[in-house]
């Protein structure tokens, strides 16, 4: 992956990028595009007219554009989405992490943000509808419901292979968070953690019990002060009977202070 602010020949790159949009030459476009970091995705983006945006639009997939749309300021999200065609709007946002959908229909109107949810996947939909439930500045806010799950009794060598095909759209792989049948939080394991344990090992031989976490009521700041203190990528969002709801990443408790 290219970080332009690091690359040493960041204006021909970019110039190049350019030249392949205008005489829409997608594969080309794709190779040079989809190898920048999707910060520098979305700086390329934003300095484009309508006109190169919606070629972008038809170069990329929904699941693609979504890595962009995530980095965008949310006056720039909802020029984009009056831009979409309806179809790719509504998969993109059933592809985004659900922390970020849910504060982008949040600057929505009701009958806007009804549309797209009534549009999208049912278990996508729900997940954004109970988001949308919590105070702003809350943890509950905050949460991401896309979680890496496993059962006590997972084997190491089984979770990795979930990891590797169908986990893609979790928000973060450095925690996995074991639960009971009535997704009772059990422990976390991390990924340091899995990578360094026999193959046939289960998940309650290396989970760490001790969990730290937070209620959907933790503010914001709390949240952060928490992460900080312990030096964490991510915390859990619990119940008061201990049941997970989601985790607040660390990236995302920044966003917001």
């Amino acid at each position: 992956m290219i970080r332009l602010n690091q690359y040493k020949y960041k204006e021909e790159y970019t110039y190049y990028m350019l030249q392949s949009l205008k005489s829409e030459k997608k594969d080309s476009f794709r190779k040079d595009f989809l190898d920048l970091h999707p910060m520098d995705q979305a700086t390329f983006f934003i300095e484009l007219s309508e006109e190169r945006r919606i070629t972008i639009y038809s170069f990329l997939t929904p699941s693609e554009f979504g890595d962009i749309f995530s980095e965008l300021e949310p006056s720039m999200q909802k020029k984009c989405i009056l831009e979409l065609d309806r179809p790719f709007a509504v998969e993109m946002l059933n592809e985004l992490p659900s922390d970020d959908a849910t504060d982008f229909l949040g600057l929505l109107s009701y009958k806007e943000a009804d549309y797209y949810l009534e549009q999208m996947e049912k278990d996508e939909a729900d997940d954004i509808k109970q988001l949308l439930q919590y105070e702003k500045g809350s943890a509950g806010a905050l949460m991401t419901k896309d979680v890496v799950i496993m059962a006590k009794d997972d084997l190491v060598i089984d979770v990795f292979d979930r990891l590797k095909h169908n986990e893609a759209d979790a928000e973060t792989f450095n925690y996995l968070y074991v639960t009971d049948f009535n997704n009772q939080l059990l422990g976390v394991v991390s990924l340091r953690d899995l990578i360094i344990s026999p193959p046939e090992s289960r998940m309650a031989e290396i989970m760490n019990s001790g969990i730290i976490s937070v209620t959907a009521n933790t503010s914001q700041a709390e949240v952060f002060q928490i992460i900080r203190k312990y030096g964490l990528l991510a915390v859990p969002v619990v119940t008061e009977n201990f049941e997970l709801l989601g985790i607040v990443t660390f990236d995302d408790v920044l966003t917001y202070l």
